[in-house]
């Protein structure tokens, strides 16, 4: 805009661009494509497998293992290290293969159009490559090409474009010669201006450059979009958490070891070397793959339902949203203009039924239910229009092309049995008069018998002025424009019909001449129908306390007309518009930001400013879109999410997510398996972090009362990695709580590990430390079992334990007896086989001889057992008495009591 092309006339802009109506000579092309480059935006980047592979090994949990991996060498525990070495590749490559197909699915998204465009070149009309364009070339441009350049317009004739993808505005514009008078008017309102990434839906132009690739509007959003900082998907930040209270605790719990060794006069080198040797075995190893496969399965699920996630830290992103920022074109609404109400002379009508479908219905709401007029407005809208529409014989869909004003009115014609082609075939067509800007309004002129008619369309006030009461009912000029009025009040685009004898000579006319006197028909009012499904999924995002807010280029009144029909405000809601944003303080404009849902006539530079304001305030932010408009502000979101079909490639960089079929109601797929990925991450946490702190309370038990280690490195890894890891798959599998879309989301700040996360954490690692303590002492002091059987049966106990616990996490505060393990056969078989792999490990020579154990009694299974069972009372008092003491007050998700049984 540094230039401000538009406020400048023809003669100006071909001045200071150096070029003229006869276009740019080859040399001169040449010269300015090498100084200038290529008419092209640099390519999505893609990211190379050796980099995904890399990432794998990037998170800080990661660093944790491989810093226990070193110390496992520099002890000569070669098997420890060996052991997290297999954790370190098995999680890399999951992580890697899941992350490699993501991202050739959202590459396959990406459209690699080549175009050609015709410009004048030595004072003759040429074809070319469209990335071969330069400053000051003169471009031709008609019906159904997209602009490949920014454009001045030196020429037009009846020009429309449809700029939705880059201004958000839902219908086509026409556009002029004129110069404009405002140098800071944004791209929406600059009417002589052709936007590259724009189509021409109606009409001719011819214009000269003014900027190409990066130096359009379109590169100045991917410029932007370069400096703009991606924002952090929550669960990266949880993670980062986590993994310093692991490293903490693991600190912390070495020290102790030490400290109480000493105490107790142990050599300080070996209690050193005692204390370090429990830390890499008490780390639960399996916790990055545990988190990875629960992330897994999530992205699985959500592309199963048309959700398509680039990385897995941005599976649970979604679910932890606390305001959706959505576009309204195309994303809301269908991007396809549909007539809503029709008013005539004697009568207003509603036509129902949504975007280009030929499905719908007239229903009268005002005045009789016979209504000739009605056929008649629909005939007059039918003749004068260029656009073509058929119905597709296998899918029955429409087909179509032309301006989507015209196709509106095809279709309403359609479905009230009316052919433009067989109205044409029985009054052909002699003249018509284009729609200009000037002229506001558009005719055709056709041959009925011994007589020509002219049939008008266009502005209300410009057709009413040509009217008079010689029509099918009395004009009645006053109570038109109150219907006017209510209409454009609605949101609505209003268009006036008319009709009028011409003179029989039309045909011969240059320019026909419109009758003087004409009939007034009727109103037409259209609309960018909302999609059918937002609705529903705009209630589900209030009923899961999401708020959702709309942000789009479009016109004030129409933004707020489909905020109110879809749910997202009431009646009388206010609007802020891009122009009262540019006012604004960054303290006004946070304030407006907690009060306001609607945002219209907004930029790009306006969406990211209110993703930013958003996150300041500590919001965790989805936002939604699938214009080159929408790409800045889907990056610095906690969650970016594009639209796959519609969606311009730089919208699909930007994003962290792409929904595949352009449904908004997809998003709330996605809030909810986000939401069940939390969960699940969450539960494999606890169930990982708890026993591993339980392993740690056994072994610093035994160093205090002076009993023998528990259990060797060998067997804490064992524990850790080959039974409790099958039982994490199943556990990652769980399909959700019920009711999981009626709970508003977490708490922004809120850890992984929350205040009653931690109190259960301590109560139940305590309770595994004292049953395996206790229960070493028995059996080396009361039953007289050697180190190595007693070690043997300790082991066993822990394996029960991880299996009995693993019923107490899937859900935090509902009973385990509440949850059917029929809702989860994975889990129950995930159970069932790791017992299964340990009684074949006491059964076989080299596990026996790796992990020091042997088989048992049927007697000292059930002793084993009957310990065990000690997790589940104490997780179970401690449920029951979360639900007695929320029961009167509520709480996020209430506790289900033991006897609810679903």
């Amino acid at each position: 805009m540094a230039n401000a092309f538009h406020t400048l006339t023809v003669a100006e802009t071909l001045t200071k661009l150096e070029s003229s109506l006869d276009g740019l000579s080859d040399a001169e092309a040449a010269a300015r494509l090498a100084r200038d480059g290529r008419n092209e935006l640099p390519p999505p980047k893609r990211t190379s497998w050796l980099v995904i592979l890399a990432r794998q090994f990037a998170g800080p949990l990661i660093a944790v293992l491989i810093a226990a991996a070193v110390v496992s060498v520099v002890l000569r525990e070669y098997g420890d290290a060996g052991f997290i070495a297999v954790v370190l590749v098995f999680n890399a490559l999951l992580g890697f293969f899941q992350e490699v197909k993501a991202e050739r699915e959202i590459i396959r998204l990406f459209t690699l159009m080549r175009t050609t465009v015709r410009v004048e070149r030595d004072d003759e009309l040429r074809e070319i490559d469209a990335a071969e364009l330069v400053c000051g070339d003169i471009v031709w441009l008609e019906s159904g090409a997209r602009v490949p350049a920014d454009i001045r317009v030196v020429q037009e004739r009846d020009v429309n474009v449809d700029e939705s993808a880059l201004t958000g505005e839902s219908l086509s514009v026409s556009k002029t010669t004129a110069p404009g008078s405002d140098p800071k008017a944004i791209p929406a309102e600059q009417h002589n201006m052709l936007f590259a990434g724009t189509s021409i839906t109606r009409g001719r132009a011819v214009g000269v450059v003014t900027a190409t690739a990066t130096n359009t509007e379109l590169g100045e959003v991917a410029r932007e979009l370069e400096s703009t900082l991606r924002g952090k998907p929550p669960l990266v930040t949880r993670i980062e958490k986590l993994s310093k209270q692991v490293a903490i605790g693991t600190v912390g719990g070495c020290l102790l070891v030490f400290g109480v060794g000493v105490a107790r006069g142990f050599p300080v080198a070996e209690t050193f070397l005692m204390g370090v040797a429990l830390a890499v075995a008490a780390i639960p190893e399996g916790l990055p793959v545990a988190i990875t496969l629960a992330l897994a399965v999530g992205l699985k699920r959500m592309a199963s339902r048309k959700v398509l996630v680039r990385r897995l830290e941005a599976v649970e992103g979604l679910g932890s949203c606390t305001v959706i920022c959505t576009d309204k074109t195309g994303t809301l609404t269908m991007n396809e203009l549909t007539v809503n109400r029709i008013a005539t002379p004697r009568g207003l009508h509603e036509v129902t039924g949504a975007g280009y479908s030929l499905s719908g219905e007239f229903r009268v709401l005002e005045g009789k239910q016979e209504d000739p007029g009605l056929d008649s407005v629909l005939e007059s809208a039918c003749f004068a229009n260029e656009a073509t529409l058929a119905r597709d014989e296998q899918t029955g869909k429409a087909q179509v092309s032309g301006d989507p004003t015209d196709i509106a009115l095809l279709v309403a014609g359609r479905k009230r049995g009316l052919k433009r082609e067989k109205l044409i075939e029985h009054h052909p067509e002699v003249a018509t008069l284009p729609f200009e800007s000037e002229r506001q309004f558009a005719a055709s002129f056709n041959q009925q018998e011994d007589t020509v008619v002219a049939h008008l369309k266009g502005a209300p006030e410009r057709i009413l002025a040509m009217c008079t009461d010689a029509g099918d009912a009395p004009l009645d000029v006053e109570n038109v424009r109150r219907q006017i009025a209510e209409l454009s009040a609605g949101g609505l685009r209003v268009l006036a019909i008319a009709r009028g004898v011409a003179s029989s000579d039309v045909a011969h006319s240059s320019v026909p001449v419109v009758p003087e006197k004409l009939s007034y028909l009727g109103l037409i009012a259209m609309r960018d129908a909302p999609r059918l499904e937002a609705q529903t999924a705009i209630r589900a995002c209030h009923d899961a306390s999401i708020r959702v807010i709309v942000a789009t280029g479009d016109h004030a009144l129409t933004a707020v007309a489909v905020a109110i029909e879809l749910g997202v405000v009431e009646e009388g809601a206010n609007s802020i518009t891009g122009q009262d944003i540019e006012a604004m303080s960054d303290e006004e404009f946070h304030q407006v930001v907690r009060d306001t849902n609607v945002f219209a006539r907004v930029t790009p530079s306006h969406k990211l400013r209110l993703v930013n304001a958003l996150k300041e305030q500590g919001e965790l932010v989805a936002m939604t879109g699938d214009g080159a408009n929408d790409a800045g502000a889907l990056k610095a979101a906690n969650i970016g999410v594009a639209m796959g079909l519609r969606g311009t490639d730089v919208a699909k960089e930007a994003a962290r997510v792409v929904i595949t079929d352009d449904n908004f109601a997809s998003i709330v797929a996605g809030i909810e398996e986000g939401r069940i990925v939390h969960e699940n991450v969450r539960n494999v946490v606890a169930l990982l972090v708890m026993t591993g702190l339980g392993e740690v309370f056994a072994i610093l038990f035994a160093i205090v009362i002076g009993l023998p280690m528990p259990l060797t490195a060998v067997q804490l890894l064992w524990a850790n990695l080959a039974t409790e890891g099958l039982q994490v798959v199943g556990l990652a599998l769980e399909p959700g709580s019920p009711g999981i879309l009626k709970r508003p989301p977490r708490p922004p700040d809120e850890r992984i590990f929350n205040r009653m996360m931690i109190v259960r954490t301590i109560l139940v690692s305590v309770v595994i430390g004292v049953s395996i303590t206790s229960t070493h002492w028995y059996l080396l002091e009361v039953a007289n079992f050697n180190v190595f059987a007693a070690s043997n049966m300790v082991l066993l106990l822990l394996v029960l334990i991880e299996n009995i616990h693993i019923g107490n996490c899937r859900n935090e505060r509902r009973s385990g007896f509440a949850n059917s393990p029929l809702r989860n056969p994975w889990l129950l078989g995930a159970a069932v086989t790791a017992q299964g792999v340990h009684l074949l490990a006491m059964n076989w020579g080299p596990t026996q001889r790796l992990l020091g154990i042997e088989p048992v009694s049927v007697g000292s299974w059930l002793a084993m057992f009957a310990i065990s069972l000690s997790v589940l009372v104490v997780v179970e008092l401690h449920k029951l008495w979360l639900w007695w003491r929320e029961r009167d007050t509520g709480s996020r998700e209430q506790t289900t009591p033991l006897h609810a049984v679903n």
